[in-house]
């Protein structure tokens, strides 16, 4: 792949990525992540994490201090929220080119970046931001520097993949441990390296790494292990050390944690088929051909991708708790070894001809699911397709113009339509999509027409908490009693249509203000989907005043 070409198309995929910050946030983890990142800014704790005013224990601080951070700086909103994860994924896309190069060469390492950046879930991770986004440049970083070091003993390499490798951990847990090490060090068994392993350096970085997650340490020490007293998960004397050290990952694996859930082995074998479209089916040959040769011990150039993806794949293929997101740290380690077996067979027959079939069934089904999109969803806006295609269209004749080889035109066509479909996600259907969000027509309502009233967010939605620019409190969750003290009229509640019931039951008057027509748009069924019978499925909340009274409210616990 020459440089120029492989400029154009990587600028065109940032640009893409660039377009979903310009997207509201999505209801679920997203939101729950932005809401605790302002409650950083807005409390001055950064120390503790809470959600609806309880104390909360399940992720790791570091994507929240990051994003708190890019929220002091640009102000509390999506765009600052998203964009330090966006500015990682460009980060993991240096980094794989570092360690593609390292192995193979430029061309190789050219086409990992692409692979990587055009991946479909890469991209709708970069809409619907999650920690895995921050994840991907400091696993595929660490493994960088960690190689390096091993090389040659440098103190720049040592920093960097120790701070790396502590950033990962503070992100996610103790687990991602087991990607870099198996990474490396399962490449120098297999390489037969053994005096490498032992080499008494590595203590020296794994001590650096201790030091380095020692703000997480101190963060969920100071928050619970010093107060047995507080209630999590329905008990006292819950250690946020042991649950960092064990229960937040390797408890949801073997199902002892207080998270738990029901695993399948083939989830993750499927999920690839789509989440790292277009090139899934072209990998699952790449990693046939790897594990061959490494099970009848032929001469490889290296094993620190095949170790890297198989190891936790097999791990997150067994565990009892999956979400698909999960797979998205391994894409940089798949993308390089898709990238060389492509390379290598690129100029063979046999290949083109299943290269082309491949990557031509997945452009097809991009635009059955663009038909889709548009004759049953109905998207507004929905003419900017029109010029999408036209720029997909142009792109493809100035391409067969411009490439006298057919060796690299199957790839060149899955990238272009790949764009094209992603751009159509991010620039027609998302925004529609995110409109149907409740809680952010209701704030944004109540900062138009009520900026100085305070919120209690009785339908304890993060997504309200992090739109809404006024102060948002909430209600015990098991409360005995209400009494009316908003005097001057000046509070607002966000409710359910069970609040408003329970307020009718127990007399208690209320004005409704405005009430919100919305959907779980993370949990889309074919009623919603349909333009037709999307009003039958859609759920309302509402905007109320209560109006001062003395009577109390019935125990709802």
């Amino acid at each position: 792949m020459k440089k120029k070409q492989f400029w154009i198309f990587l600028w065109v995929l940032i640009g893409i990525n660039l377009t979903g910050l310009l997207n509201g946030l999505f209801l679920g983890d997203s939101a729950l992540y932005a809401a605790i990142s302002k409650s950083f800014v807005t409390s001055g704790n950064w120390w503790d994490i809470f959600v609806s005013g309880h104390d909360w224990l399940d992720k790791p601080h570091f994507p929240f201090w990051l994003c708190a951070a890019s929220m002091q700086i640009f102000g509390i909103n999506a765009f600052a929220y998203k964009l330090p994860s966006v500015l990682m994924f460009f980060l993991s896309l240096f980094y794989t080119y570092k360690l593609a190069n390292v192995f193979y060469n430029k061309k190789t390492a050219r086409l990992s970046v692409l692979i990587l950046a055009s991946a479909v879930h890469i991209v709708i991770s970069n809409n619907d931001t999650r920690a895995e986004a921050m994840l991907l440049p400091l696993i595929i970083g660490a493994v960088y520097h960690m190689l390096r070091y091993n090389q040659k003993f440098s103190i720049k390499h040592l920093l960097l993949g120790a701070i790396l490798s502590a950033c990962a951990v503070m992100t996610k847990g103790i687990f991602v441990l087991i990607i870099i090490f198996s990474a490396v060090f399962c490449h120098l068994w297999i390489k037969t390296r053994f005096k490498e392993i032992l080499r008494w350096e590595w203590l020296l970085f794994f001590v650096h790494i201790w030091i380095f997650i020692s703000p997480e340490l101190y963060a969920v020490w100071s928050q619970f292990d010093l107060h047995p007293e507080k209630i999590v998960f329905g008990e006292t004397n819950v250690s946020g050390l042991r649950f960092f050290f064990w229960d937040s990952q390797f408890g949801r694996f073997v199902n002892s944690g207080p998270i738990k859930g029901h695993g399948d082995p083939l989830f993750f074998l499927h999920t690839l088929i789509w989440a790292f479209a277009p090139w899934a089916l072209v990998g699952y040959m790449a990693l046939f051909e790897s594990i061959r040769k490494v099970v009848r011990n032929r001469k490889i150039t290296e094993s620190v991708t095949l170790s890297g993806f198989l190891v936790m794949f097999v791990i997150f293929s067994l565990s009892s708790f999956q979400l698909p997101h999960y797979t998205n740290i391994l894409f940089p380690f798949l993308s390089i070894i898709c990238a060389k077996y492509i390379i290598k067979h690129i100029k063979k027959p046999w290949f083109r001809r299943i290269l082309r079939i491949t990557q031509w069934t997945y452009a097809s089904l991009y635009l059955i699911v663009i038909a889709l999109v548009i004759g049953f969803f109905h998207p507004e806006k929905s003419e900017v397709t029109f010029f999408i295609f036209l720029a997909t269209a142009a792109a493809m004749i100035l391409m067969n113009r411009q490439i006298i080889s057919i060796v690299y035109r199957n790839i060149y066509t899955s990238l272009i339509s790949t764009m094209m479909f992603l751009l159509f996600l991010n620039a027609v259907f998302y925004p529609n999509l995110l409109e149907y969000q409740n809680a952010t027509q209701a704030a944004k309502y109540a900062n138009l027409n009520f900026p100085h009233h305070t919120v209690i967010n009785v339908a304890n939605d993060p997504l309200m908490e992090f739109e809404t620019q006024s102060t948002v409190l909430y209600l015990e969750e098991n409360f005995k009693y209400l009494k009316a003290t908003d005097k001057n009229g000046e509070i607002l509640y966000y409710a359910k249509q069970d609040f408003i019931n329970m307020l009718k039951e127990n007399g208690i008057k209320y004005k409704e203000v405005k009430s919100f027509k919305g959907y779980h748009i993370t949990k889309i069924k074919r009623n919603f989907f349909y333009y037709k019978t999307r009003h039958e499925s859609l759920n309302t909340t509402f905007l109320i005043k209560i109006i001062p009274c003395q009577k109390t409210l019935k125990n709802n616990g």
